[in-house]
């Protein structure tokens, strides 16, 4: 299955996907497709960036476009459920930028101007409108956003336009679902984007309402970067017997990304941080710390030094957030501060680099970090700023996933690679003289 066209999907799919510059199918669509044309219920584990969504709006389309004339009478055809808003947008790019290819396919052309706006929309510049509009001659597939903190009334006049594809938040839907605004009885697909998140204390209520109100033959999926055997269970009274799809990260092992790694004590690490910046110079960095309070302080850090960043992290209001990831995709704010959590969900495209400020205690969170660069074909850098006992342990998760990370320090405001019997050398005596200091 090297090709879409073998996936068994609608012809004019295959040219819409042609025209967003999509000519082959990732691993996890390769697996996840076929079946979901089938109507298997599925848990598809694969890393953020590797297709996950496409590998289910691919087969929710072909149903739409199967008959065209049955889905407009019988909506929504799909329920997509994501744990934030700014996944949900997310999503809805994606459905846009498919519905628009559509429509210009079936125009039979496409002018310079609207292969350009594409190109951009594919990029993640474009903002999802909340409908997809298209001309009288096309097949008409419509996505409705639904998030919190609009007004019912507003969303209640949308869903008039008898959307095919919902996308939104746990309590949104639910509330909307409960106040009969739409209803599920002709759902195919009820997806659960993020999963391992939707099964958390924070959505699980609204979350097992949708689950418990969809049709008994509609299709259900979990997608995420990973999926725990609890969360399957958590997930089994209404998913029983998934088929479990369990991509490792592509882009972690393969040898677009270098792995750096600098020593630091832990106390002067965003010091080094900042010096590192100003050494490398990048394009459009990910800056990653385990803490809420770490983030912040390395932004104001960062800020007072002149350097343009800004942070991310959950308790932000939403519209923040959104200006925020908005300036980072356009590169006008080239350096993000974030935790994993604000950050799940989020892919934009062409990070040069990624910087761990810590290494976390699950090596898979590592992994997920560092595969957010280096995508489409394209190399990149991540950075880990460690102290000795992370040292140590990073010896361990590079020797578990495969890749190598190479030893790197400062001379003069130059990163250089020093040979590795000189690189711990230098961190036994910056060891010994903290341990000293400490005795004084």
């Amino acid at each position: 299955m090297n090709d879409f066209a073998s996936l068994g999907i609608n012809a004019n799919l295959i040219n819409a996907l042609e025209i967003l510059g999509f000519h082959e199918p990732t691993d996890v669509q390769k697996h996840a497709v076929p079946l979901l044309l089938e109507k298997k219920d599925l848990s598809m584990q694969s890393e953020t960036g590797t297709g996950k969504t496409l590998a289910y709006l691919l087969p929710i389309y072909n149903s739409i476009l199967s008959n065209i004339e049955e889905a407009n009478r019988r909506w929504p055809i799909a329920a997509i459920i994501c744990p934030t808003q700014e996944l949900a947008v997310q999503v809805a790019n994606h459905s846009t930028r498919l519905a628009m290819a559509l429509e210009a396919k079936d125009k039979g052309a496409i002018s310079e101007s609207g292969s350009s706006q594409l190109q951009e929309s594919s990029q993640g510049n474009a903002r999802a409108p909340k409908t997809i509009s298209n001309h009288s001659n096309s097949p008409q597939i419509r996505s409705l956003v639904l998030l919190g903190g609009t007004q019912f009334s507003r969303q209640k006049q949308a869903l008039r336009m008898h959307p095919h594809i919902i996308v939104g938040t746990p309590g949104r839907l639910a509330d909307l679902l409960r106040l009969r605004y739409f209803d599920f009885s002709h759902l195919e697909f009820l997806i659960l984007d993020e999963a391992d998140r939707l099964f958390s204390r924070e959505y699980i209520e609204p979350v097992e309402y949708l689950l418990s109100n969809a049709p008994r033959l509609c299709t259900r999926v979990m997608a995420s970067a990973t999926i725990p055997e609890r969360i399957r269970n958590s997930a089994k009274p209404w998913i029983p017997k998934p088929i479990v799809i369990e991509l490792e990260s592509e882009g972690v092992l393969s040898q677009a990304i270098e792995h750096w790694a600098f020593y630091s004590d832990h106390r002067k690490k965003i010091d080094l941080l900042k010096k590192i910046i100003v050494a490398i110079h990048p394009k459009r960095c990910l800056i990653f710390a385990s803490e809420a309070y770490r983030v912040q302080r390395a932004a104001d850090r960062l800020c007072s030094s002149g350097l343009v960043c800004a942070s991310l992290v959950s308790r932000m209001e939403k519209q923040s957030k959104h200006s925020i990831i908005e300036q980072f995709k356009t590169g006008s704010i080239p350096l993000l501060i974030t935790t994993d959590l604000a950050a799940r969900g989020l892919d934009i495209p062409d990070i040069t680099h990624v910087i761990s400020l810590d290494l976390p205690e699950d090596s898979g969170v590592y992994v997920h970090r560092a595969g957010r660069t280096a995508r489409a074909g394209k190399k990149g850098i991540s950075i880990l700023v460690a102290d000795k006992l992370e040292l140590e342990r990073a010896s361990r998760t590079a020797t578990r996933f495969g890749f190598v990370f190479r030893t790197k320090w400062l001379e003069y405001g130059t990163v250089m690679e020093p040979p590795v019997e000189a690189f711990f050398e230098r961190v036994e005596d910056m060891e010994t003289q903290k341990r000293s200091k400490s005795h004084l």
